[in-house]
């Protein structure tokens, strides 16, 4: 404890000598007052409880008036009187210290000289400097007046940073890299210059009607030149967060880049194979030919020709191997920079633990419990934007299980338990992902409370909550403005906090669980990514979408026979290996139209079986359709209510997929679902057909909208393949389309043993009458012009053709 205490007077004490040299009066009289008070402290001896709280308040204030600083305001201490008497220092008043007296000519003249020097450094700093040596030698010349007439007045720090400066012009004369460091050198050693010539004070006194307007020097402009020189001692070099967010991305797109590469690769491996098919065909047709005595002069032409395209072949499969080589070799480098990059974003986890120790000190105090905080797992390191965004739903968890989980100290003593409530936050690396907990020793979540709050706010009838099971009625608190308190505190009751829990977490690619026990305590696990950057996704199709799914959440992938799902309790499961899991259709997971299940009628169903945290679930898929490396893209403010989407990634073939977010997959699993019956009521299925994306989802939005289950496809071809697998009541298509237009979908249609039933609507630009009649000839059973579309004419016709609808 001795060893201690002198370490904290020591920092203490230099804390005040900052304070002074930057002109900060008010922190450094409070600073003042704390080393005061810690002088009255016997070495060997605790420091009273109250010169603590008291020590820790001031702190708490000064961190307040330096982030006032920071913003460009007046870094005042609130409440300054108080915190001086409450720490013994009432009435103290500010001693100057001394400071090196100059004459006012010699700080005017320095701060002059330091503005010509700081020109001087701008201009050897840009491009097409014609005069490079007689600027420096100027530069030099300005530094060398200045440290002369700094030993001639005494002022030795002064001629210091002036000596430092003159070195650094010095440097500067030939342009190149040793020349951007003395840059770097210089412009920190000018900011201290600057610094060290106003605290200079003047032996000519100032009349008081014209003071002298002082240069204002903040805390962040001195401080920030010492961190500056010192980082530069120290081979340390400061990158802001935006610039390595983009070096970052432009990695990872790099990685991309490589994937894209090696698939040109393989088309041009196939291209190679295609001109040695044709090379020999003709080397074939030059024998036969030369065997029957023909072709003459052309026959040797022919020859020549293909000798000299055999020499062209073996020069591409040269260059082919040589850019395969380097390709790989550049693929390499890039893994490299990758690593190094993702250790840079790395922190550790302590940086969003530690500052829960004040939340923890102050808010236990006002509350009046006595609370223990137990931090572990800080030396985890974690993606620095991780970090970042999770402080404040962490200050929202610990705050919640203060002020609603742990009880009073006369309730825990009546319970049985310890007076002094335990809280414990933990940082736990699962793999590709790590695990943030929140656990509380205190009475537990109430799901009767939680129901009955929902039915007090309107969020629920009391039919509806009866029916929610303790877990469902648990994740309640999730959402907006729900509270459980009637009244509202300084502390809770506004219904705001654990909603931002949960969209932070889904907005960072992961999830929040809860668990509880009653009388026991209530853990919060929010599950995350380790880094937000490049992840290698599983490419499946659902439907007619293909989307992307980390592969670090997929546990496997496999094949159902349709007697390995079924409900059991009313909820649908599929057997896994001996486990009943919970089964869902991915198409509903994640909004799109119902589409029949392979298992509904009899066949082997494909599911994928996501895991993350303990939970797992299974979703039925229609195929795989492959696995690479994507970079997760934000999708933007409008879809941040999207739930189950994490991002978007742009593949190497530069198509455009939707990335699937886990653990919200997972977290709707909880759902109780059911096998379609047999006898059930369908909604009309609709294949919407068009190659315009734009016109393809109005319309599809459009018949949504009026209640119908619609599919799309880009042309004729790919409609005819969802025709076959999927049952459709109705097809609206476009007329011009590429590989297969609107008519020769139709008469393929009205050829088709078990499509020919299918009503097909027109929906196209072309009005003529000659059109018309060409598109009814084909077998249309309506034509629409896409300007009536909006005018109702479209639902008009569907309606007609869709009678049971």
């Amino acid at each position: 404890m001795s060893e201690q205490l002198t370490s904290l007077k020591r920092e203490v004490h230099s804390l005040k000598g900052s304070a002074a040299s930057l002109g900060l009066a008010d922190i450094e009289q409070l600073v003042h007052a704390i080393e005061d008070g810690l002088a009255r402290c016997a070495p060997g001896h605790i420091p009273p409880p109250g010169l603590v709280e008291c020590t820790l308040r001031s702190l708490s204030a000064i961190e307040s008036a330096l982030n006032r600083g920071d913003v460009g305001e007046s870094p005042h201490v609130e409440e300054l009187a108080q915190l001086l008497s409450a720490l013994g220092k009432g009435g103290f008043e500010q001693v100057a210290e001394a400071r090196p007296k100059v004459p006012a000519q010699f700080r005017r003249d320095g701060l002059q000289t330091l503005e010509k020097l700081e020109t001087s450094l701008g201009r050897l700093c840009s491009p097409g400097l014609e005069d490079r040596p007689g600027a420096v030698w100027e530069a030099v010349g300005l530094a060398e007046l200045l440290k002369a007439a700094a030993n001639t007045v005494g002022a030795s720090a002064v001629e210091s940073l002036a000596s430092n400066i003159r070195a650094g012009f010095a440097r500067m004369e030939e342009a190149g890299v040793g020349a951007s460091v003395a840059a770097s050198d210089i412009a920190g050693a000018l900011v201290q210059l600057r610094g060290a010539l106003e605290v200079l004070t003047e032996e000519v006194a100032v009349e008081p009607a014209a003071p002298p307007a002082e240069p204002e020097v903040t805390a962040r402009s001195a401080s920030g030149g010492r961190r500056q020189t010192d980082m530069d001692r120290a081979g340390v070099v400061r990158v802001s967060v935006r610039t390595l967010d983009s070096l970052a991305l432009q990695v990872e797109q790099l990685a991309a880049g490589r994937a894209q590469q090696l698939r040109r690769a393989e088309a041009h491996r196939e291209l190679m194979e295609q001109t040695n098919h044709a090379l020999l065909q003709l080397e074939r047709s030059a024998q036969q030919l030369a065997l029957s005595g023909g072709g003459g002069g052309a026959l040797e032409t022919l020859r020549a020709g293909v000798g000299q395209v055999r020499g062209v072949q073996k020069r591409l499969l040269q260059l082919s191997k040589d850019v395969h080589r380097e390709g790989e070799q550049l693929a390499l480098v890039a893994q490299v920079v990758r690593d190094d990059l993702r250790d840079l974003r790395m922190v550790p986890a302590s940086q969003m633990l530690e500052p829960l120790k004040r939340t923890v000190r102050e808010l236990a105090a006002r509350l009046g419990k006595d609370v223990e905080l137990v931090l572990a797992g800080g030396d985890v390191r974690i993606d620095r934007r991780i970090v970042d965004v999770l402080k404040d739903p962490l200050q929202h968890l610990v705050r919640n299980a203060l002020d609603h989980g742990i009880e009073a100290t006369a309730a825990r003593v009546a319970a049985g338990k310890s007076p002094r409530g335990a809280l414990s936050v933990r940082v736990e690396p699962r793999g590709t992902r790590l695990a943030v907990v929140v656990e509380d020793d205190g009475g537990g979540l109430s799901p009767e409370n939680v129901r009955a709050t929902a039915v007090r706010r309107g969020l629920l009838v009391e039919a509806e909550a009866a029916k929610l099971t303790d877990m469902q009625a648990a994740r309640l608190v999730f959402e907006p403005g729900f509270s459980t308190r009637e009244q509202v505190t300084e502390t809770s009751g506004r219904g705001v906090g654990l909603d931002v829990v949960q969209s932070t977490a889904t907005r960072l690619q992961g999830a929040v669980d809860i668990s509880f026990e009653k009388g026991q305590g209530t853990r919060f696990t929010i599950d995350l990514p380790l880094i937000l950057a490049g992840a290698l996704g599983l490419l499946v199709r659902s439907g007619t979408a293909v989307v992307a799914i980390p592969s670090d959440s997929v546990e496997r992938v496999l094949r159902l026979a349709p007697s390995d799902v079924g409900p059991v309790a009313g909820h649908v499961v599929a057997d896994v290996d001996g486990e009943q899991l919970p089964f869902h259709a991915l198409s509903l997971a994640i909004g799109m139209p119902r589409l029949p299940l392979a298992i509904e009628s009899g066949k082997p169903q494909t599911a994928m079986v996501l895991a993350l945290g303990g939970v797992r679930a299974v979703f039925a898929i229609d195929a795989v359709v492959g696995q690479q490396e994507i970079v997760v893209r934000s999708l933007g403010r409008h879809l941040q209510s999207v739930s189950h989407l994490a991002g978007a990634a742009v593949l190497d073939d530069g198509s455009v997929v939707p990335v699937l977010n886990a653990p919200e997959l997972l977290r709707a699993a909880a759902t109780p679902v059911v096998l379609r019956a047999a006898t059930e009521v369908r909604r009309s299925h609709i294949l919407v057909c068009d190659d315009a994306l734009t016109t393809r989802f109005a319309m599809k939005s459009m018949l949504e909208i009026a209640g119908y289950s619609v599919v799309t496809a880009g042309d004729g071809e790919e409609a005819l393949g969802i025709l076959e697998r999927t049952p459709c009541q109705l097809v609206v298509s476009d007329w011009q389309m590429p590989r297969l237009d609107g008519i020769g979908l139709t008469r393929r249609i009205r050829a088709h043993p078990k499509l020919s039933h299918i009503p097909v609507i027109l929906c196209t630009s072309l009005d003529s009458p000659q059109e018309r009649a060409a598109g009814l000839e084909a077998g249309a059973d309506g034509y629409v012009i896409k300007r009536e579309v909006q005018r109702g004419k479209l639902l008009d016709l569907v309606r007609q053709l869709l009678p049971s609808s």
